[in-house]
């Protein structure tokens, strides 16, 4: 059984194949298009369907089950339009969370700015739904209104994500006024809503009263949020007219602080009553409001739920993995054992992210050859790596299938020595090219991350926010933020491979098993797919060393010598 699940709205087209029962690969469009959130790309000659295809060996007749979204444009599956099925934007978000989690039953969230239209009700922006085996059973909701800011409203014109009563919109919303916009076009625009959760820790409660009062928590987990015409928006948009240097930044950190409390408030009354309402303590979250992570945390600390599972890729992006997955069991009728009982011959549950293809020997060889740097083949590249971080160098580690979602999680990153507090500052100022107040996030050995952080379960996603112990917060100063937290990912040789015999080195070298990873991009730019990418980064970069697989590219044939010859 062969499913292909498209992903995407108007942004972030997205790929991906399972076959029988786990995922055989998947990718983003704009890991390939080199096009953030693949936002004015061709999607009539989208082409993340046919990586899928190639790396995988088949044609598309080849494929049993075809799936998008309904809020995905046509064109993206134009080709074979008459063998896909639509499911509604929420559902196939349940999906990426449950059918991939090792949950035989679990509690389901998707929270977003929007998404299907429902005639004469509006359109879907929160979603609280029961998973059990293979169905998934939507319990409550609700529905975003007044879902227009072009004008055309009687038209019934849907801006996707523009909508009342949508924790999405109002989050996006502040990241715009703060000045967080990566592309506006009229009256559409994306912003970087993870900034507006780094900020929001620098910033005071001034505005807190002014927003809640446009909230009203309702049963069955539901809420209203008056956001247009005479709501919110009316004060967030000109909340910051007339203000500029020191006084505009604290008062951009006060509406992003505003703005993450009534998130978590309106996120939190949500999973307190699915916990009440289904008995379960097992919660899958999926949803572009899923990506804060410091909300994330707080359900795993504030409610009854103790085990979460988020999708790697909860933003649109993530829909293709719910398609592909609603393919396979909805629509193909196969079975999904999970728990103790479960055969062991039964497909295996989503337990890491890296569902890109690898590189070979011979294109890594091609692409270090066109690019002149300085390279060695090296024997131990994880255990060299780790001797260098306590050196104080930055490292570029590029190492088999990237990332599927937005987090570089250890296959496609940037490595340094959270020890050090003046990394936080060179990495943002030098490397990453980013806001001085922006974090960086550890990762740690599963088994040894509760001697660091306040975590009772594992976060190989990067999606749980958590504490950092007191004691140790002056041992890993670069990973920890203002508020003394961090976003966690914890490593297991399973999931992890390399990228965990690098940081378990790391750990026997300085007793701290932990090390910084951030993504490898620079500002505004999709994270680095090939080898090729890989090298044009380093080349002007002020990164010290890059390890594409086993080969070590320096800046010099010096630095590569006194490298290779300490390692040896």
């Amino acid at each position: 059984m062969l499913a292909l699940g498209l992903g995407g709205s108007n942004h972030d087209f997205s790929a991906c194949l399972v076959e029988n029962g786990e995922i055989a690969v998947g990718i983003e469009e704009e890991r390939l298009t080199r096009r953030k959130y693949a936002v004015n790309v061709n999607s009539l000659a989208n082409q993340c369907w046919r990586y899928c295809l190639t790396t995988h060996g088949v044609r598309i007749a080849d494929v049993d089950a075809i799936v998008a979204d309904d809020t995905l444009l046509p064109s993206c599956y134009f080709p074979f339009r008459s063998r896909t099925t639509l499911i509604r934007h929420h559902m196939a978000h349940a999906a990426s969370a449950f059918l991939p989690s090792p949950f035989p039953e679990a509690a389901v969230l998707v929270v977003d700015g929007a998404g299907s239209l429902f005639e004469g009700q509006g359109v879907e922006t929160m979603t609280l739904s029961v998973g059990n085996g293979t169905e998934i059973t939507e319990i409550s909701k609700v529905y975003g209104t007044n879902w227009s800011t072009d004008g055309l409203r009687e038209a019934r014109v849907y801006q996707a994500g523009d909508s009342d009563h949508s924790l999405g919109f109002m989050y996006k919303a502040v990241s715009r006024a703060i000045g967080f916009t990566l592309y506006e076009e009229g009256p559409w625009y994306l912003t970087e809503d993870g900034k507006t959760m780094g900020l929001a820790p620098y910033g005071t409660d001034r505005y807190r009263a002014e927003f809640r009062r446009h909230l009203d928590l309702l049963p069955q987990g539901r809420f209203t949020l008056h956001l247009k015409d005479g709501g919110l928006l009316d004060f967030v948009e000109h909340a910051l007219d007339g203000y500029e240097g020191d006084e505009r930044f604290a008062r951009g950190a006060d509406l992003a602080w505003a703005a993450q409390d009534l998130l978590e408030t309106a996120v939190l009354h949500a999973a307190h009553w699915l916990h009440r309402e289904t008995g379960l303590t097992r919660l899958c979250l999926a949803g572009g409001v899923v990506l804060n992570s410091v909300a994330n945390g707080k359900i795993l600390r504030d409610t009854p739920f103790t085990d979460v599972f988020a999708q790697p890729a909860a933003g649109d992006n993530g829909c293709a993995v719910g398609c592909a997955y609603y393919g396979h069991h909805v629509l193909g009728e196969q079975p999904r054992p999970r728990g103790p009982k479960a055969p062991r011959t039964a497909p295996r549950p989503q337990h890491h992210t890296y569902l890109g293809r690898p590189y070979t020997t011979e294109e890594i060889q091609r692409a270090l050859d066109a690019s002149g740097l300085p390279h060695r083949r090296v024997e131990h590249p994880a255990r060299l790596a780790a001797g260098l971080l306590p050196q104080g160098a930055l490292i570029g580690w590029f190492t088999g299938g990237s990332e599927f979602g937005p987090r570089a999680l250890g296959h496609r990153s940037i490595l340094a020595d959270p020890r050090r507090a003046e990394m936080k500052d060179i990495l943002n100022s030098k490397v990453k090219h980013r806001e001085a107040f922006r974090p960086f996030a550890p990762a740690v050995l599963a088994h040894r991350a509760a001697e660091y952080f306040d975590l009772d379960i594992e976060s190989p996603y990067m999606l749980l926010v958590a504490p950092v112990r007191d004691n140790r917060r002056q041992e890993v100063p670069a990973i920890t933020h203002v508020d003394g937290t961090a976003r966690v990912q914890t490593l297991t040789p399973e999931a992890n491979g390399a990228f965990y015999d690098l940081v378990e080195r790391f750990g026997e070298l300085t007793s701290v098993p932990v090390v910084l990873n951030t993504s490898f991009n620079d500002r505004g730019e999709p994270i680095v797919e090939t080898p090729e990418q890989a090298l044009a980064f380093f080349g002007p970069s002020k990164l010290d060393y890059l390890f594409l697989e086993d080969f070590l590219v320096a800046h010099s044939a010096t630095d590569l010598d006194t490298v290779t010859e300490a390692g040896a």
